[in-house]
């Protein structure tokens, strides 16, 4: 790996705007915002406080439509998983893709100060390596 992009700090890799939901929005309200923005998970936040909740992927709303629940009487703090992995939009590339592999996730949530400034995936990784920048 490139020693400069093995540096680089996460929020390199952070998409603009960010895509969040909010933890009153509906299952079906997440789900509409994780088709509408081609990703593949979300961070839920709380609106009044601005704070990380937790995290929806896409795999836990298939999960959710195996067990047959109504996606209009559910909201998003009742699906999420709560307390999800947080790094400082300031920690290494590297740092952070070690970490993702020790622990066995595909998403991290970056932070500032307990801010959300967005999401980094294991995709957002393979992309980076298609553009021909080895991450």
């Amino acid at each position: 790996m490139d020693q400069t992009l093995k540096n680089e700090p996460i929020s390199a890799m952070l998409d603009q705007p960010l895509i969040s939901v909010d933890i009153d929005d509906t299952v079906d309200q997440v789900e509409a915002a994780l088709d509408a923005h081609h990703v593949s998970a979300v961070p839920v936040i709380d609106g009044a406080t601005g704070l990380v909740m937790g995290l929806i992927s896409a795999r836990d709303l298939i999960r959710f439509h195996a067990d047959k629940k109504d996606g209009g009487a559910l909201h998003a703090w009742e699906i999420c998983r709560y307390k999800p992995v947080e790094v400082d939009p300031g920690v290494s590339v590297a740092d952070v893709a070690r970490l993702m592999v020790a622990r066995a996730i595909h998403h991290v949530v970056v932070t500032d100060h307990g801010q959300v400034k967005g999401i980094v995936s294991s995709l957002d990784f393979v992309k980076r390596y298609l553009r021909g920048e080895p991450a």
